[in-house]
């Protein structure tokens, strides 16, 4: 299953998803969350661009009396978010003056958890087994689904197996691993069981997961632990963090909600047993992978490496399993690229999901594909009428591609 989180101001985007890698063959569901799924309903009607840079202020100001540290062991109360806080990670508020989406960028952050939520809501209402892989990915990001799977089955990623892994893996020394922008990150089931999981920390009868967990949450590194009541499961403390500190309320906050939506992700995964441990030295802090290698690492503003599929940001060739920051041309341009080699993968979009386009997209994407396949121009005629659209392609590219298009 594939969560895409997008928003009302583009749909494009998420219709590309969902026409092209959405239609392969291993996807049961696409999930578009927007605005209308934001646990804060009324941030992106309200939120003005000069509360974001507000929040970035605020979020950037560094520990307040409500952030005393109380000795708990080797870590002490609210050390992750004084962390971020006082390290000035958070958006810096000179960029957000000068982005017109500025309040956007910030209602957003969010809905990725909340994303998450509603989509474990739809499992249970409709009594649906979890899936064997959950992706969640922004709406410019591109999935070729062939080469994931095909990676996936080759390195024995077993959904039995609890792994959590990003796209593209941020190395961050300050606050630990998280996944990188809009490439996302997937569950497995095992991981997804886990994270549902109901937890009982008043439980004489703990057992070694409910242990780890209920000791995690005694630490309350952000401010979780007052959130917390018997029964919750992690993805319930995670949705309970999310909707306390509104962003539309920003002036009266407590701890605050100073969180870019991979850091969350970050903190859930690496510091509750959501996931198995991944890491090479056995540590225990690596409990999200990275897909194969891919990762960025952080030394400094000016010491920044790159590897595996973190390259593909506003660029992907059909060699690319993840890419990000593509618009929908793009997308269309690399899933017909991929449904020519096999289309026998892919289902048809409408009642039966898939792959058909409107008469523009079609010769838009017709003419990449057959530019790509011949390294020139092609010629075709078409015609477009308001009923349908009828293209003539030459004799040599139906002989190369092996494909008619009606």
């Amino acid at each position: 299953d594939i969560i895409s989180i997008g928003s009302q101001s583009r749909p494009e985007y998420q219709d590309a998803q969902d026409r092209t890698f959405a239609t392969h063959e291993t996807v049961r569901h696409f999930f578009r969350m927007t605005e209308s799924d934001d646990s804060d309903a009324d941030c992106h009607k309200t939120l003005t661009n000069e509360d974001a840079v507000n929040i970035a202020v605020e979020c950037r100001r560094g520990s307040n009396p409500p952030f005393v540290k109380t000795a708990r062991g080797p870590q002490t109360r609210l050390d992750y978010l004084n962390t971020i806080r006082t390290q000035k990670f958070y958006k810096d508020p000179e960029l957000l003056k000068s982005n017109e989406h500025a309040a956007g960028w910030i209602c957003a952050q969010k809905r990725p958890a909340d994303g998450f939520s509603a989509t474990h809501d739809y499992y249970k209402g409709h009594n649906e087994e979890l899936p064997d892989f959950l992706f969640i990915v922004d709406d410019d990001t591109f999935i070729n689904m062939e080469l994931v799977t095909d990676f996936l089955r080759k390195n024995d990623f077993r959904p039995s197996t609890a792994r959590v892994v990003a796209g593209c893996m941020m190395r961050f020394p300050a606050i630990g691993n998280f996944p990188w922008g809009g490439m996302g990150l997937f569950f497995s089931r095992a991981a997804l069981e886990n994270i549902f999981r109901p937890l009982h920390c008043e439980s004489k009868n703990k057992d070694e997961f409910e242990m780890v967990v209920c000791d995690q949450l005694s630490k309350d590194l952000i401010g979780e632990e007052e959130l917390f009541e018997e029964g919750m499961s992690i993805s319930d403390l995670l949705r309970a963090y999310v909707v306390h500190e509104k962003y539309t309320s920003y002036r009266s906050w407590t701890k605050g909600f100073c969180f870019h939506s991979d850091w969350l992700w970050g903190y859930f995964v690496n510091y509750y047993p959501v996931s198995v441990d991944m890491s090479l030295t056995g540590a225990g802090e690596d409990r999200m992978g990275a897909y194969d290698g891919s990762e960025i690492g952080w030394k400094s503003r000016t010491n920044i490496t790159n590897t595996g599929q973190c390259h593909n940001k506003r660029q992907a060739t059909k060699e690319s399993h993840f890419a990000h920051f593509l618009p929908p041309e793009e997308m269309f341009k690399l899933a017909w690229a991929q449904k020519l080699q096999t289309p026998d993968r892919f289902r048809n979009y409408g009642n039966d999901r898939g792959f058909v386009v409107d008469g523009f997209t079609v010769l838009h994407t017709v003419r990449m594909v057959a530019q790509n396949l011949f390294e020139d121009k092609i010629p075709f005629i078409y015609h477009v009428t308001k009923e349908r659209t009828n293209i003539l392609l030459t004799s040599q590219v139906l002989k190369k591609a092996r494909v008619v298009l009606v």
